[in-house]
């Protein structure tokens, strides 16, 4: 199942990696111009309340079989809070950092993925005895 999962992926991926140098093909307005900078405000402050409550319950959630995986979800958080910070400020032209922003997705991403990875083997572990 895996395997399949990660062949669509790739498969699905594949337009975007070959197209991304180009000019766009599809331009469509999906929000007015306007709302974008109240979004991304939005998206800021949700980013950040989510990562000081991810860390919080991690905090909490010390001892037992799924604390590594609170703790990685925290990390998570905070990484996307980070994300959402260097975004805001890349949007206000105040900060800009050549492939930060890739780079860290790729990490919110990979500990994602641990996380998952991990909480699924816990929980296979604890369902199959």
């Amino acid at each position: 199942m895996f395997k399949k999962i990660f062949l669509l992926a790739i498969f699905l991926s594949a337009p975007v990696i070959v197209f991304a140098g180009s000019n766009y093909i599809y331009d469509v307005g999906f929000i007015p111009e306007s709302w974008e900078n109240i979004i991304e405000f939005v998206n800021l402050i949700v980013a950040v309340l989510a990562a000081a409550y991810a860390v919080k319950l991690a905090a909490l959630s010390q001892g037992g079989d799924l604390e590594k995986t609170w703790n990685l979800l925290a990390v998570v958080a905070v990484l996307f809070a980070i994300l959402e910070i260097y975004g805001a400020l890349k949007g206000l032209n105040l900060v800009y950092i050549s492939g930060f922003g890739d780079v860290l997705e790729f990490v919110f991403g990979l500990t994602l993925l641990v996380a998952v990875y991990k909480t699924r083997k816990t929980l296979l572990k604890r369902v199959m005895g």
